[in-house]
């Protein structure tokens, strides 16, 4: 196959979009872990289709972010202004805010506790998976056992 004539095909452009069959999906990921070449394609084309959203984006009138902008300070105000406490024991905490920025945040990460945690929850469930399946064997020979001692065979007549 072709790589090059693959990648100008446009596919991977679809693939990114939405826009293919579910057959050329699959297709497209199945070839993604033969070259990885096409892994970094597809890094390519999404990033020029984000610059091209950015660059066509049509940015919201000034006076709306003024709007905005004010209504997060009389939230502020009001906040300030209310007392420590409402009476339950409960203190008022300020309001949280998301910051938004335009791009995509690529990376996540994780402190090395959570990951720990996540490994030692991991090899729990396995623990406790085994010997469930131990548990229910040995119940299932004690029932064996059992059943065979209180009933016994008849004798074989000749």
């Amino acid at each position: 196959m072709n790589i090059k004539t693959y990648i100008e095909s446009g596919i991977i452009e679809k693939c990114v979009l939405g826009l293919a069959t579910p057959e050329q999906e699959a297709e497209f990921h199945y070839l993604r872990e033969i070259y990885p070449m096409l892994n970094v394609e597809m890094e390519i084309v999404e990033l020029r289709i984000e610059n091209l959203l950015f660059e066509e984006a049509v940015l919201p009138p000034d006076h709306v972010k003024d709007r905005v902008m004010d209504r997060i300070g009389q939230d502020y105000q009001r906040w300030q202004e209310r007392p420590a406490s409402n009476g339950n024991g409960h203190t008022n905490k300020p309001p949280e805010y998301i910051s938004i920025k335009p791009g995509w945040n690529r990376q996540i990460t994780v402190s090395i506790w959570w990951r720990c945690a996540f490994i030692g929850m991991v090899v729990l469930t396995m623990a406790l998976a085994a010997s469930t399946w131990y548990l229910h064997k040995q119940v299932d020979h004690l029932q064996d056992v059992i059943i065979h001692n209180n009933y016994p065979q008849p004798p074989i007549s000749r």
